[in-house]
């Protein structure tokens, strides 16, 4: 078994996750498997879980929570946004995931397309 931490937003509340999983389960599986417990909002036949972006080093990046596919990207470059606005849907495992920008700004470049695979980690989109 691996213990991992997570910080999940939920009605923008901060909440400190620990959970023991076991070897081999990506990081979504983990975070799921962990909020099957709690209580989960069904949008028709999938789950939909929405992140809000975590700080990173450079807080002018918004960055990917999870590896998965990119299937929407909702803003443009040159777009004012505001802290909390939908930038991009991800998918993994059917499950579909709200990436949102964690402060105001401008969109300068969007590193990524409909249809692409993205990394954990991994820089979406960088604000001016």
């Amino acid at each position: 078994m691996v213990k991992k931490r997570f910080r999940v937003i939920i009605e923008d509340e901060i909440y400190e996750v620990e959970v023991e999983v076991e070897e081999g389960l990506s990081d979504i599986e983990m975070l799921l498997n962990a909020l099957e417990r709690g209580e989960i909002h069904e949008s028709s036949s999938e789950v939909s879980y929405s992140f809000k972006q975590l700080s990173s080093q450079n807080k002018n990046v918004i960055i990917s929570p999870i590896s998965g596919k990119v299937v929407e990207i909702k803003v443009s470059a040159g777009d004012e946004i505001k802290e909390n606005t939908i930038v991009a849907i991800l998918e993994a495992m059917k499950t579909q995931v709200e990436i949102k920008a964690g402060k105001d700004g401008k969109v300068k470049s969007i590193l990524v397309k409909e249809g692409d695979v993205v990394k954990q980690g991994q820089t979406l989109i960088v604000l001016a």
